[in-house]
């Protein structure tokens, strides 16, 4: 019968402490590679695309909040939709944990367009509610306001006549703050 002791680990004196033996005769250890890459994640390709998505659209409301606020300001800038692109790039790899893929570039174009259609309504919706000078808490939950702002919308020319050069100019600035940021996307989803 043999000992239960391994022959080629020598046992630590008693009060030593313990430490990794040494390999004998030859033997290697298993090293660990920190650059290696790292195993497959357990989602499928689509659940981490949804999954992605799905936190990217929490850029949505913070865009409309930041334009909108700088609308009633009397300022347009790039920077609220190149803040949109890369916080939607962003936030979609921190949920899908994987680069952008195709499906995600263009569901990140959809937010960023989504984003820049709700901050142009919501920036017409603040100055109509300015001219009718209620508080915008009240304008939220008030459904003659509503109604007024969508017959407007929809049937008032001389309104979107006064509007259309903030529109085009705030539509030029969108595209332009985002687009540096959505053609790297893009050339990463082709990688």
């Amino acid at each position: 019968m043999t000992d239960a002791t391994d022959d080629r680990v020598q046992p630590a004196p008693e009060g030593a402490e313990q430490s990794v033996p040494a390999p004998v005769d030859g033997a290697t250890l298993p090293t660990f590679e920190p650059f290696t890459a790292p195993a497959p994640h357990p989602f499928t390709q689509s659940e981490r695309v949804g999954r992605g998505i799905a936190l990217a659209l929490l850029i949505i409301p913070a865009g409309v909040i930041v334009w909108t606020v700088l609308w009633n300001i009397g300022f347009i800038a790039s920077i609220v939709t190149w803040g949109v692109a890369v916080g939607a790039v962003w936030l979609y790899r921190t949920g899908s944990k994987a680069r952008v893929t195709r499906a995600a570039f263009w569901g990140i174009i959809a937010i960023v367009a989504v984003t820049i259609v709700l901050s142009l309504l919501a920036g017409i919706f603040t100055d109509l509610v300015a001219a009718l000078k209620i508080p915008l808490g009240d304008a939220l939950t008030d459904d003659r306001v509503w109604g007024l702002f969508w017959d407007n919308l929809f049937t008032n020319g001389d309104m979107w006549q006064s509007l259309l050069p903030s529109v085009l100019l705030a539509l030029l600035f969108a595209v332009l703050g985002c687009f540096t940021t959505l053609r790297r996307a893009s050339r990463e989803s082709r990688a």
